[in-house]
């Protein structure tokens, strides 16, 4: 996430000679992971790889556990990323808390408070929805900002399918439609699909003609 807020404060550890790492563990980084881990016992038991799969279906439990237990703050309804040791939350409320949704690593209880955070207009719900930083934090910074705060289509979408994830597909189809029909050029003859997106206005940011934000809108549509 370049220069994303979540990083402003890290501090970079040399593990050995020559590898380095900051001093946090991601939630969207070990959703990711769950998510592989899922998809590899699948891969393995449709070739009958019966011991592989039973392995990975055992990794994907641990690590499940781990995304609600470590990164997850009751209070304020939403994952974080935790200091390396996994003892502290780092809270800066960006879109990386939604990513257990789209793995299906969250519980019940823990993907309704995160959908309340996502419909919150004051938080997520902006008129375009789902900035990569909470509207409400001191550093939300809509235009300039990159990560933080501008929209990234292919974060929406990995939003918009965990709430569908977990049932609430009315809030899904809302956000879908706010998306396509507030973001600058989507519905418009002739006009580029954006790098990224204001969150409060609707304009097209950065580069021109992105590849990838016009494949996740074709992907939200087809969202069900």
């Amino acid at each position: 996430m370049d220069n994303a807020v979540r990083f402003d404060n890290s501090v970079l550890l040399q593990n050995n000679k020559h590898a380095f790492s900051i001093d946090r563990e991601s939630v969207d980084l070990n959703s990711f992971l769950y998510a592989e881990k899922i998809f590899l016992a699948a891969i393995a038991s449709a070739l009958e790889d019966h011991a592989n799969s039973s392995a990975f279906k055992s990794q994907a439990a641990i690590l499940k556990e781990k995304i609600q237990t470590q990164f997850w703050d009751e209070t304020s309804g939403w994952f974080y990323d935790s200091t390396i040791d996994g003892k502290t939350l780092l809270k800066d409320m960006g879109c990386e808390g939604y990513f257990p949704l789209w793995a299906k690593a969250a519980t019940q209880e823990q993907a309704e408070k995160i959908k309340k955070n996502m419909m919150n207009p004051e938080i997520f719900n902006t008129f375009i929805p789902l900035p990569t930083l909470a509207a409400n934090h001191p550093k939300f910074k809509p235009e300039g900002g990159y990560w933080r705060g501008p929209i990234w289509l292919d974060q929406v979408y990995f939003g918009i399918t965990g709430l569908s994830n977990y049932g609430y597909q009315k809030e899904a189809d809302q956000l879908t439609y706010k998306t396509i029909h507030n973001a600058e050029g989507v519905l418009e003859k002739g006009q580029a699909i954006r790098e990224n997106y204001q969150p409060i206005t609707g304009k097209g940011l950065e580069a021109y003609n992105f590849s990838w934000s016009a494949a996740h809108l074709m992907m939200l549509l087809l969202n069900d």
